[in-house]
């Protein structure tokens, strides 16, 4: 099982985030789409990442996955644990997938 670490919550973000959602919720929504996380959490992280066989695209299809729920934290309609959790979630459905994916699809006769 992966296990992700848990940064610290970035209150300033969450704010920031909050203003940008009520002035023009489409604009702000696909800002919040984009590697405001990922890349940041990446750099950080990624050796405690790779460690577990994380990759940089197991990362950004697991955030892909999730934006809603930043945008629910950002409204203050979930918790910051809540949304690293569905993210670590995400990676440990990816990462069960491609074991079933080679699994399935190995030469072994």
């Amino acid at each position: 099982m992966v296990k992700i670490p848990r940064p610290e919550e970035p209150i300033h973000l969450k704010e920031r985030w909050k203003e940008g959602l009520q002035r023009n919720r489409k604009i702000a929504t696909a800002s919040i789409q984009g590697t405001w996380f990922t890349k940041p959490y990446w750099n950080s992280y990624k050796d405690v990442l790779k460690a577990q066989g994380v990759t940089w695209q197991d990362l950004m299809e697991a955030y892909g996955l999730c934006p809603y729920k930043f945008i629910k934290w950002i409204e203050g309609k979930m918790s910051w644990e809540k949304v690293i959790s569905a993210i670590e979630e995400q990676l440990n459905i990816i990462r069960i997938k491609r074991v079933e994916w080679h699994f399935t699809n190995s030469s072994e006769v």
